[in-house]
């Protein structure tokens, strides 16, 4: 649930920057010296758990809690150290990054963000240190708290940006940034202690464990940080493209990226522990179901979000976006490059499948090559496409890579754990597009009949988003009954099963009562 909220709270953030400071070379600036520090931030939050929480939990166990801590605080200073110094290098390299990343906007916008991206390599050390308190928290299995990290910082982030934004512009933005932060792992370390944990300095950098642990996130760190250098590459293409188009690529990817990790990501988690147990008592049939029911999964929950961000997008936007700075034409432009980039939703959640079971058997190269393959295809199509269709060019090239990495993760899965069985899924797919052209329908349905309700202002934008978004869920609902992507004999059954407890309790609850 605060996850949810979280998300929430991040397009509260994002409707409030730019409302305020609209779609412009200073949002340009501020998205482009956003990047690299948000990349390895993103890094460090997707990497840190996989290595930390089973070697924090594995410690526990074996050698008991306290030396668990012991080596926790090693770990935390060793990487305060190493995260300041990313953080000054970053700092000493701005002046000469971000010339490189944005060449075609104007000087004083580059100026603008060399400042700002000094500030903000702050976030490296700050997100790095919540992503090790957040881990071992997991592994308490203390979620609550854990899960209100991204909340804390937002909030913390619209209270400064909404008090001092007139006295420092932008620039209140990665303030309140740093300050969201800072309060996230204040609020972690807090919740630390209250599970016995007190930080005090032990710095050992040559211990065995802590130079394992560095090791491991070998892999993992490069294929991640390479990914992402899709961002980057966004960033120099769209300098081109005229004032503001780095700000609405920068939102629609976040936009595709909030809704695809909510909604989708939890299938990946999920599968990853289940492939893992399959895989270590080598039972390749069970993996393989595993992967095809992941698949369905992913289809059925997937598919119908592509639809529904092709068809609300712009409403979406409009409702949450569209005040102050931030125009309907800003809107109907963002919507367009969501769309293009709806692909993407579903080949990137394949592949974070289809690597599942790499990972589970410790090969960590095959996907390290799959992201290569991806980022390759992403520089030269979209150094294509970009000269072919503008700004557009930009979200193809992201789902025709995306494409071409889930083509080679599925061509590398049938070679290492044979064929899995895809024609299983023929029937399952019919009715999974018979289903979702319903679900299509009933959206086209209900955007018409928005359009010829007559209201304004709020309420207008309102049921502009909510009425088509209404008749799809329901015709999707009707369409997974019709087709039988949903078997109504389950429900049927599972009220026919309360009906006869209720009664059975009933009858032993007379029974007991008339003995007494």
């Amino acid at each position: 649930m605060l996850s949810v909220a979280g998300t929430a709270s991040g397009f509260l953030l994002d409707a409030l920057i730019l409302g305020v400071f609209g779609v412009g070379n200073p949002t340009d600036a501020l998205s482009a010296a956003l990047t690299i520090p948000l990349i390895i931030g993103s890094v460090l939050r997707a990497q840190v758990p996989k290595v930390l929480i089973p070697v924090f939990m594995e410690h526990c166990v074996q050698d008991g809690e306290s030396r668990a801590w012991d080596l926790l605080r090693n770990v935390v200073t060793t990487s305060f150290f190493v995260l300041v110094g990313i953080s000054l290098v970053g700092v000493a390299l701005s002046g000469a990054i971000m010339p490189l990343q944005i060449p075609g906007l104007k000087s004083d916008a580059i100026s603008l963000s060399v400042w700002l991206s000094r500030m903000l390599f702050g976030l490296v050390l700050f997100q790095g240190l919540g992503s090790i308190l957040q881990s071992v928290l997991y592994a308490r299995h203390s979620y609550l708290i854990s899960s209100s990290g991204r909340l804390v910082a937002n909030i913390l982030t619209i209270a400064v940006i909404v008090l001092w934004n007139d006295h420092f512009g932008v620039q209140t933005v990665a303030g309140g940034m740093l300050l969201g932060e800072l309060g996230q792992v204040a609020v972690l370390a807090w919740a630390l202690s209250m599970h016995g944990f007190q930080y005090h300095w032990v710095l050992k950098p040559t211990d065995p464990m802590l130079l394992e642990i560095f090791r491991a996130f070998r892999y993992p760190l490069a294929g991640h940080a390479l990914a992402e250098t899709a961002s980057i590459l966004q960033n120099v293409l769209g300098s081109f493209l005229g004032s503001g188009r780095i700000t609405l690529i920068r939102y629609a990817t976040r936009i595709v990226q909030a809704i695809a990790g909510l909604l989708l990501g939890s299938i990946v988690q999920v599968t990853f522990p289940l492939i893992s147990q399959h895989a270590a008592s080598n039972n390749l049939t069970a993996l393989r179901k595993t992967l095809l029911e992941s698949v369905r999964l992913l289809g059925i929950v997937g598919l119908p979000v592509s639809i529904w961000l092709i068809f609300a997008a712009e409403p979406m936007l409009v409702l949450l976006f569209v005040r102050g700075e931030f125009s309907r034409a800003d809107a109907a432009l963002t919507s367009a490059i969501v769309g293009f980039m709806v692909p993407y939703i579903l080949l990137s959640r394949i592949i974070g499948i289809a690597q599942t079971p790499f990972y589970a058997t410790m090969d960590m190269r095959s996907p390290l090559i799959s992201i290569v393959v991806f980022t390759v295809a992403h520089l030269v199509l979209a150094t294509l496409l970009v000269g072919l269709l503008g700004l557009f060019g930009l979200p193809i090239a992201l789902s025709l890579a995306s494409l071409c990495g889930a083509g080679y993760m599925i061509f590398k899965l049938q070679r290492r754990f044979g064929p899995i069985g895809w024609s299983e899924l023929w029937s399952f797919a019919f009715r999974l597009s018979a289903t979702s052209a319903l679900a299509g329908m009933g959206f086209a349905i209900g955007t018409r009949l928005a359009r010829m309700l007559t209201a304004s202002g709020s309420m207008a934008k309102l049921l502009d988003f909510s009425v088509p978004t209404s008749f799809g869920i329901c015709s999707f609902i009707v369409g997974a009954f019709l087709f039988r992507l949903i078997d109504g004999r389950l429900f049927l059954r599972g009220a026919w099963s309360r009906r006869f407890f209720l009664r059975r309790s009933s009858e032993r609850t007379s029974e007991i009562s008339d003995g007494r």
